[in-house]
């Protein structure tokens, strides 16, 4: 085999291979991507009574998990938080490179569903998390953007926690309703958000994350930092795609 082909042959498995454990200064979309084939079969209408195979179901224990009227429920029924070394409920896929992850969520007062909840911190949105996380020595890493109510306020927020140390945003959004997406580009995971009937993409916030791994667990979460936890979180559907640059981050 002659040089040049020694090295586009390198080349052509580094690309294949992507960034290995997602560690380097990487530039952004050098991490495989999956199939749209691939991620289609991930994706989930929450159509049926039962979650579908591939589901991992975090903090089990911790929340209330129900599939019905074409949504999955999360509803925390104790005091439970993503936040630092603490982890919350959560129900996750693992996908593997570059993607988006986009779902709608409605987070409503179990006590009363007309309205968002209304005290302490209570949220529902998605994440996207290092699996390694779970081991017995594990630190929590992951980036989340999630609505809900944030102390006095309803707010759209974001949050990038590396070795269980945590970066939060909080600013306010006006209902308890919204379409999410993580859109991870490499290093770079960016979150979007936008109102109901919307069909523009808002950037709320764009992590630089090198630390995290090539394979993520990706899915809707809950919490209830409350002692009188009062939120349920309503998914309509979570869908996953491809994503190779930043304008397929802001395409549906």
């Amino acid at each position: 085999m002659s040089e040049r082909a020694r090295l586009l042959l390198s080349s052509a498995l580094l690309v294949l291979a992507g960034c290995p454990e997602g560690h380097g200064n990487s530039p952004e979309g050098t991490l495989t991507t999956m199939s749209e084939d691939a991620l289609r079969a991930l994706s989930d209408e929450f159509e049926g009574p039962q979650l579908r195979t591939g589901w991992t179901v975090l903090n089990q224990t911790t929340f209330r998990l129900t599939l019905a009227e074409g949504a999955l429920r999360m509803e925390p029924t104790q005091n439970v938080v993503w936040w630092k070394a603490d982890r919350g409920p959560g129900v996750v896929q693992l996908l593997r490179g570059n993607f988006k992850a986009t779902t709608r969520v409605h987070v409503r007062s179990v006590s009363d569903p007309s309205k968002p909840p209304g005290h302490d911190y209570q949220f529902g949105g998605l994440i996207a998390r290092d699996p390694r996380s779970d081991e017995p020595a594990g630190k929590e890493n992951y980036v989340f953007s999630v609505i809900g109510y944030r102390g006095s306020y309803l707010s759209a927020e974001t949050k990038s926690t590396r070795d269980s140390q945590s970066e939060v945003a909080g600013p306010p959004w006006d209902s308890g309703s919204a379409e999410l997406r993580i859109c991870r580009l490499g290093s770079s995971v960016a979150l979007y958000d936008r109102k109901l009937g919307s069909d523009t993409w808002h950037l709320a916030i764009t992590y630089r994350r090198p630390d995290l791994p090539a394979e993520l667990q990706v899915g809707p979460i809950a919490y209830a930092l409350s002692n009188h936890p009062d939120v349920r979180a309503d998914f309509e559907w979570v869908r996953f795609a491809p994503a190779r640059s930043r304008s397929d981050c802001e395409r549906d």
